[in-house]
């Protein structure tokens, strides 16, 4: 009787240390999922010699029609999902650059337009100098077929621009 309990409480022992190592395993994994960043690009600090400027203007054409989401900030349009629209935007930078020079360098951007965070370093930028970047943005495709997407566009600078593409079926 005594060496099966013994047995016993070997095999109780082996199963709650089995069990209570996948829990460990379990919870771990579960914290560096939930800790992942959904962006990608460059991060501002691999812009070399950056300019962080402010966005000062920026148009977008969808079909024929131009909006300002700066003059409308928060403005929506519709568009179909198998359809595209073009950004336009300009970043004035200022007059000496993170590393206090005026050097030619970079300057950095930051949208959601894809559906996920994207930075960007945008060369051949020097002091006081107004860059203007163009892209052409469509339906994300992590995001459901018809949905509306809130859209950002940040720099270094505080203050953003935002507004919304309610994407449909066609």
């Amino acid at each position: 009787m005594m060496l099966e309990n013994s047995i016993r409480t070997t095999n109780n022992r082996g199963r709650n240390l089995s069990t209570l190592m996948f829990l460990v395993i379990l919870v771990a994994s579960l914290g560096v999922t939930a800790n992942q960043a959904y962006a990608m690009g460059q991060a501002p600090s691999t812009c070399s010699n950056r300019y962080d400027g402010t966005i000062t203007a920026m148009k977008i054409t969808v079909g024929h029609k131009t909006l300002d989401p700066i003059a409308q900030p928060g403005i929506t349009f519709h568009l179909q999902n198998n359809k595209s629209y073009t950004v336009t935007f300009t970043i004035h930078t200022p007059s000496q650059s993170s590393q206090n020079n005026t050097q030619d360098g970079t300057t950095w951007y930051d949208t959601s337009a894809p559906g996920y965070q994207l930075g960007t370093c945008v060369s051949n930028t020097s002091a006081n100098q107004n860059v203007t970047v163009t892209m052409t943005e469509s339906h994300p495709a992590n995001l459901a077929p018809q949905t509306t997407q809130n859209v950002t566009w940040n720099t270094m600078i505080p203050g953003n621009i935002a507004y919304n593409v309610t994407w449909v079926n066609p």
